[in-house]
């Protein structure tokens, strides 16, 4: 058995390395003759994450690295610079969604159980 090939690969996984790889593409023809520090830094690390994306098309654990869902979505938020995640948030678009809709609203919060009324009298026999 070889390495795997393009047929191989789940959906998700191509799509975040095709992602990537665009993405880098876009960045480096924008790039002038003369491209700043910043330039080059976030084209290294959308290099990087190409290259994360790439090594992970054969693991076991699939792309999201998650243990609920190894072969889900990468959230497309994950790595960006301009609207990063939250602290705690990690490449697993299901549970992400999952933590943005408990943020979203508060805990449920019970409310106040107001003791039953003591209408029944007791009965004298």
């Amino acid at each position: 058995m070889g390495p795997p090939t393009l047929r191989d690969m789940g959906y998700a996984n191509l799509r975040e390395l095709q992602t990537a790889l665009t993405t880098a593409s876009d960045l480096a023809s924008a790039l002038q003759s003369a491209p700043t520090r910043r330039d080059a830094d976030q084209l290294v690390d959308v290099l990087r994450q190409a290259l994360t994306a790439a090594s992970s098309l054969g693991a076991e654990t699939g792309p999201t690295g998650c243990a609920l869902h190894p072969h889900g979505a990468v959230d497309p938020l994950y790595g960006d610079p301009e609207d990063p995640l939250p602290p705690g948030y990690g490449k697993c678009l299901l549970c992400n969604d999952r933590r943005r809709r408990a943020d979203a609203h508060p805990p449920h919060t019970r409310p106040y159980a107001r003791p039953h009324p003591r209408w029944r009298r007791r009965l004298s026999a």
